[in-house]
């Protein structure tokens, strides 16, 4: 038993549940610490289309906590934008905004949010879009709704305290002239008296003033109930995605599934490759493991859309997008995986499983790639996975971009393939485990 436990095999095996325990938490944890955290880091768009409605704009700008804000009065542009993930979010302050408040008309402060992208992001904004939306219908809009108001109130309060300073004046003046007409020994006694009435009058008057004050503002306040509920928070659906975390999150299954069905499936294929170099050489060889992995990438392809299509309702163009989507992830992923299995044999299935969970994180299927940390967003230029989650989620829900990422995943794919060639050029003998050996 002590030969058994401290052979090669229960070491290496005790290795490795201790690198994967600690790495791949690493791996999560670092990755998706992203949300919230780095929320502030998603652009988002404030489009004001009400020339009246500046300081509102501002104010909303003010109370938000995001790196980058793009002010603008063009709903098209912003829609674009979001249609390409360039932007994540929409605040809309319509026409008539300001107009509308102050005619005591309900209006709506209108938000735009992308479902065709991940669920946290997506969760995010909306999260954003009620805080915002109740917070400009509880302070902002309740405030200046307020003032206007009490405007027009106050107002004829005022022209009432300016008549009564005038008829004050005039009394005044009045009294003056019957004084300067009474006796002189009686004008002393007379001025006292009134000096007394004017300050009495004074003081009454402005306690009157600031009683009808205060009814006025108690009475906005009253009326204004109905104020306080005038903007209604709409949170339009861009590219909807049916309820259900199942569908939120298909695009990441999907490619996930696949991607680990390809890594698992390059060992399988790299043990025919060596066993065919040593018939008809590694370059021959090579080139029939390149051709059989497009073969099985077409096929694999075809039977895996053929069964995602139906159960996320796609149509038959959307079949064919997933399956030029899938086809190339899968050859992509092949050819990604073989290149440790050509340097250092099976044993780079391992490494490639840590390889597999990075592309888990920059492929940005639950968090946006945009939220991560540097690290993140360099490794998805070289993850097959970013490149066909991101395709995925045009595809089933709607976006832009989708042969773009095409392009990007075949250039990437070349690039892989090239460094293959390299490989199998300058290693003379493929490199083949003897598991045995590792006991």
């Amino acid at each position: 038993m002590k030969k058994f436990l401290f052979s090669k095999g229960p070491l290496l095996a005790a290795l490795v549940v201790i690198l994967y325990g600690i790495l791949v938490f690493l791996i999560y944890f670092t990755g998706y610490e992203a949300m919230p955290n780095h929320i502030d880091e998603m652009p988002i768009t404030i489009v004001n289309q009400d020339s009246k409605s500046k300081a509102l704009a501002n104010q909303i700008e003010d109370k938000l906590d995001f790196k980058h804000i793009k002010k603008t009065t063009s709903m098209k542009q912003a829609k674009k934008d979001l249609n390409n993930r360039d932007s994540f979010l929409i605040i809309n302050i319509p026409k008539n905004f300001a107009k509308n408040i102050k005619q005591n008309k309900r209006v709506n402060l209108n938000f735009y949010v992308n479902e065709s992208t991940s669920y946290s992001g997506v969760s995010g904004m909306k999260n954003i879009a009620t805080t915002i939306g109740n917070t400009v219908n509880q302070q902002v809009v309740i405030e200046k709704g307020k003032a206007m108001l009490n405007q027009a109130q106050l107002t004829v309060l005022q022209q009432k305290v300016e008549k009564q300073k005038q008829q004050m004046a005039s009394e005044l003046q009045q009294s003056k002239q019957q004084i300067a007409a009474a006796p002189a020994a009686q004008r002393a006694q007379l001025q006292q008296k009134l000096q007394t009435k004017t300050q009495q009058s004074q003081q009454a008057a402005k306690s009157k003033i600031n009683s009808e004050k205060q009814k006025i503002l108690k009475r906005t306040n009253s009326n204004y109930q109905n104020v306080s509920n005038s903007v209604n928070v709409k949170v339009h659906q861009v590219n909807k995605v049916k309820s259900g975390l199942n569908n939120a999150l298909a695009p990441f299954f999907a490619n996930l599934a696949i991607y680990i069905g390809s890594l698992l499936g390059t060992l399988l294929l790299y043990g025919t490759f060596v066993k065919f170099s040593k018939r008809v050489g590694r370059l021959r060889s090579f080139v029939m493991l390149e051709g059989t992995m497009l073969i099985l990438a077409v096929l694999g392809s075809a039977i895996v859309s053929a069964v995602i299509a139906p159960m996320m309702n796609l149509g038959g163009s959307d079949y064919g997008q997933l399956f030029i989507n899938h086809g190339l992830e899968i050859f992509a992923a092949y050819n990604f995986n073989a290149i440790l299995m050509l340097l250092i044999g099976q044993v780079g299935t391992v490494l490639n499983i840590f390889l597999t969970m990075i592309q888990v994180v920059s492929g940005a299927g639950m968090v946006p790639l945009v939220t991560m940390n540097g690290f993140y967003q360099f490794a998805h230029f070289i993850s097959p996975m970013y490149y066909s989650v991101q395709a995925d989620f045009n595809i089933m829900f709607g976006g832009t971009g989708t042969s773009q990422l095409w392009w990007e995943l075949i250039l990437l794919t070349l690039g892989i393939m090239i460094v293959n060639t390299v490989i199998v050029m300058l290693r003379k003998k493929p490199m083949m485990v003897n598991f045995e050996d590792l006991s």
